[in-house]
């Protein structure tokens, strides 16, 4: 008499489709990141003083010593700083797409928000000191620490970008070798890496051109897991 042997099931793999889903959360980071940078910048863009002209100076002291200027200035900073939180999300999985150009899409990525979270404290540290102390005043000779201030600042986004055309060319080679992500996307990041080479010149441009990237991407992740999803439904 022949004793049957109990056959082992396969444990059915839970985590099969997990690997596209799991970019959902990050997909909808990032969108919220690059909608986040993209709002503060145009919010600074259109609330800036001009002190680069021959009245500068005088131009500064007036924008300054305008409350809603300070108040504004100040709202937009934990702004570009959630911004960032959030694009760090969303740079893991972008890092876990590039395959073996991970380190360079972590290195650069990280790079980048640290480099923009210090530029946009530092152009907005003066509005909040002359928000919150009673005993800064705003006149001649502080606001050429203001003036000081904004070009280090600018300074900041174009070593910010500079670390985010890292990113980008990573992202681009993967885009076009791999095909992990489409390759418009990798066209559209090695252009702004391109663009980002021009360093003073440029840096105006393409920190919103990264933001409406980092929204674009982030559209694709969500995308790809929602079509995923509906594929093993």
């Amino acid at each position: 008499m022949t004793i049957p042997t109990p056959t082992s099931q396969t444990a059915p793999r839970l985590d099969a489709d997990e690997p596209p889903r799991r970019d959902l959360w990050p997909g909808i980071a990032g969108i919220a990141s690059g909608v986040l940078l993209l709002v503060a910048l145009l919010v600074t863009y259109s609330n800036f003083p001009d002190y680069e002209g021959e009245d500068g100076l005088r131009e500064t002291v007036t924008f300054y010593r305008d409350q809603g200027n300070l108040d504004l200035t100040e709202a937009m900073t934990p702004v570009m700083l959630v911004a960032g939180l959030l694009f760090f999300w969303f740079l893991a999985a972008l890092a876990r797409l590039a395959g073996k150009r991970s380190f360079l899409v972590l290195a650069g990525g990280t790079a980048f928000v640290v480099l923009l979270m210090i530029a946009a404290i530092t152009g907005a540290i003066y509005a909040i000191s002359a928000n919150n102390t009673e005993s800064f005043l705003v006149g001649p000779e502080t606001a050429m620490v203001a003036m000081l201030l904004l070009d280090v600042s600018y300074g900041g986004s174009i070593a910010a970008m500079a670390a985010a055309a890292v990113l980008l060319f990573a992202v681009w080679r993967t885009a076009v070798t791999t095909h992990t992500l489409p390759a418009w996307l990798g066209w559209f990041a090695f252009v702004i890496a391109v663009l980002s080479l021009a360093g003073p010149f440029s840096a105006w441009l393409t920190v919103p051109l990264m933001g409406l990237w980092t929204v674009v991407a982030g559209v694709v992740l969500v995308t790809r897991s929602s079509s995923s999803a509906a594929g093993g439904s």
